[in-house]
């Protein structure tokens, strides 16, 4: 506001001062040196014009001039402008008003020193660069820098110099630089044009469009603002009747946003009421700004879609390193983009990817201070099932860590296998939960090294194109020799299915693995791996006479019920599931031959003694 306020307010005191030394200017020098030795000791602003001057009077009292340099007071700031000319009422000047009828300025540079060098580097060091050590301070700096600038606002007003009315305002090309004590660039904003008419103090509407830049090297970042806003100085306040904006640049669709709302100036808060609108999102809800508090966002958002666009409400910065991020599930997360966030959301959300998966009806709480984002708790609906968790994504050092548990109950289960496309359908219900760790500097990472218990359950499961029956049928119809005659179904239905299992180095590890069938039942351990989508299993079937109903080939003899008949699962979850599992039945041609025997012995020896006793 304070550096507006110069851009704006230069040209008109230099061209007041022209007037009122009009009888005394000879040339364009004598003009330019009057001129800045009156502006030198009234403001402490040193002017230097190396470039055209030019002076009229009639229709109205006008000035222009070309290359332009002026050295702020006490900051050690510039301003260089390639021309500015403005024009001003002549006679309301003598009564100490000042209307400008006109002003334009372009190929403006406007340099600014930090006022607190380290705080502003600090805001604008790239945190990825910094060691964990140099993290923690870093957080440290920026809660001292924001308390310190938080009582500095708390006891003083902005101080306005110039309580102006401007017809017409132009700024074009405008640069605004933040640079330190040797003159390197801290931050920069680029204001490609800005129009605005009627500017004024007395509350009436300020009709105004702008186009800024945010340069970066990757993603800069562009906003198209029209606005009409009003302003009351005394209050320090300004109110935002009406605004739209298009940002472009910070994510893969431009984000189209309207808003209403008032910012007070001097404890820098504010709160706005806007609606959004991307491609695949659309939005409406609250959003509260403050600038020396934590957090410094509070929004309360009724979205259709979440996507990365609404980083934006926390700052351009943010989203352009989370846009450029985006695409690389390997590299590193944008932790940068995370820890310049102060946010504190409620959430409800119609529909919310997470990678093959789609949540809806999301209600979600959501906290993200240093680098650290907490969902607690997020309930939703996945795949017709209800979905309840928590989640931490610590992201304050640069390897980042993740806790989560939660539940999904009653989901179905084609709903879920369709998602994975992992080559497997099925129909059922089933429940999950979990409660998992981990830790990594990207997302592949982090999902090798996630680890914790899973608890999976179902009812009414069917898993298609896996003749579990016929596989055993087949087993048995071996050890039976003979054939099998019967048409057996190609999928197989469990009365239940169950696991537990324990997640570690990538792979989960089911143990116990249970399945119910009518006439089976199977009990194992076995292992996936997530990386290859290998998976192995070691079963033991428990056989009934059911069997029989199914093919007379497949019916199970007295001796066979007691026996553990050996199944063995291999496969990926690229092949053909019908391919993974197959019984052993050379183990338990074994078996039957041992207890054949040890059968034919006893009953050998039970003759013996029978006798041995008659005689």
């Amino acid at each position: 506001m304070r550096t507006l306020l110069w851009i704006i307010g230069l040209p008109v005191f230099v061209l007041i001062l022209a007037v009122f030394l009009l009888p005394f200017f000879i040339d364009r020098d004598t003009l330019v040196a009057l001129a800045s030795e009156q502006l030198e000791s009234q403001t402490g602003v040193v002017l230097r014009v190396d470039g055209e001057v030019s002076l009229s009077l009639f229709p109205e009292v006008a000035v222009a001039m070309s290359g332009v340099r002026a050295q702020l007071p006490d900051s050690g700031g510039t301003i260089e402008a390639d021309s500015l000319a403005t024009g001003v009422a002549l006679m309301p000047l003598f009564s100490g008003s000042v209307e400008i009828a006109s002003l334009t300025l372009s190929g403006v540079t406007v340099s600014t020193v930090a006022v607190d060098e380290q705080a502003a580097k600090a805001a604008a060091v790239d945190t990825s660069t910094l060691s964990d050590r140099e993290l923690d301070a870093y957080y440290a700096l920026r809660q001292q820098v924001r308390e310190k600038a938080g009582a500095q606002a708390a006891a003083s007003t902005l101080a306005v110099g110039l309580s102006l009315e401007v017809g017409e305002l132009a700024l074009r090309d405008i640069r605004i630089r933040t640079v330190d004590s040797a003159g390197n660039r801290i931050s920069e904003v680029l204001l490609e044009e800005l129009i605005a008419s009627d500017i004024n103090t007395a509350g009436r509407p300020i009709p105004l469009s702008a186009l800024v830049t945010l340069p970066d090297e990757q993603a800069p970042t562009d906003i198209v603002l029209d606005l009409v806003l009003r302003s009351d100085l005394n209050a320090d306040t300004l109110f935002i009747d009406e605004l739209t904006a298009r940002i472009s640049g910070a994510t893969p669709a431009p984000l189209e946003v309207t808003a209403s709302g008032e910012f007070t100036l001097n404890t820098q808060r504010g709160t706005i009421e806007l609606a959004l609108r991307s491609e695949g999102l659309s939005g409406e809800g609250q959003v509260s700004y403050a600038t020396f508090e934590s957090p410094q966002i509070r929004a309360d958002l009724r979205l259709s879609e979440l996507v990365p666009a609404l980083l934006l409400l926390a700052g351009p910065e943010a989203a352009a390193e989370a846009s450029g991020s985006e695409g690389a599930a390997s590299a590193a997360f944008p932790l940068h983009a995370l820890r310049m966030v102060d946010t504190a959301a409620t959430l409800k959300i119609d529909r919310l990817s997470a990678g093959a998966h789609v949540l809806e009806d999301v209600d979600a709480h959501l906290r993200i201070v240093d680098g650290v984002a907490t969902l607690d708790p997020v309930k939703a609906q996945l795949h017709g099932g209800a979905i309840d968790l928590s989640a931490v994504f610590n992201g304050r050092y640069n390897e980042a860590t993740l806790s989560t548990e939660g539940s999904v109950t009653g989901f179905d289960a084609a709903r879920a296998t369709a998602a994975m496309d992992a080559g497997i359908t099925a129909s059922g219900t089933a429940d999950l939960s979990w409660e998992l760790g981990g830790s990594g500097r990207g997302s592949e990472e982090l999902t090798q090294s996630l680890s914790g218990p899973i608890r999976f359950t179902t009812e009414d499961i069917s898993i298609a194109d896996i003749a579990m029956e016929q596989m055993v049928c087949r087993g048995v119809a071996l050890v039976n020799q003979e054939s099998l005659s019967a048409e057996f179904p190609a999928d197989t239905r469990f009365e239940a299915l169950s696991a537990e299992i324990l997640l570690e180095d990538g792979v989960a590890r089911l143990d116990p693995l249970i399945a119910t069938l009518p006439a089976v039942g199977l009990s194992g351990n076995g292992e996936f791996d997530l990386a290859s989508g290998d998976l192995r299993a070691s079963l033991r079937a428990q056989l009934s006479a059911q069997l029989a109903e199914l093919d007379p080939a497949c019916r199970i003899n007295e001796r066979y019920t007691e026996l553990r008949w050996p199944v063995e699962c291999r496969g990926n979850i690229a092949d053909d599931p019908a391919d993974w599992c197959g019984m052993d039945v050379r183990e338990i041609v074994k078996d039957l031959a041992e207890g054949e025997l040890k059968r034919k012995a006893t009953e050998e020896a039970g003759r013996l003694l029978n006798k041995l006793f008659k005689r």
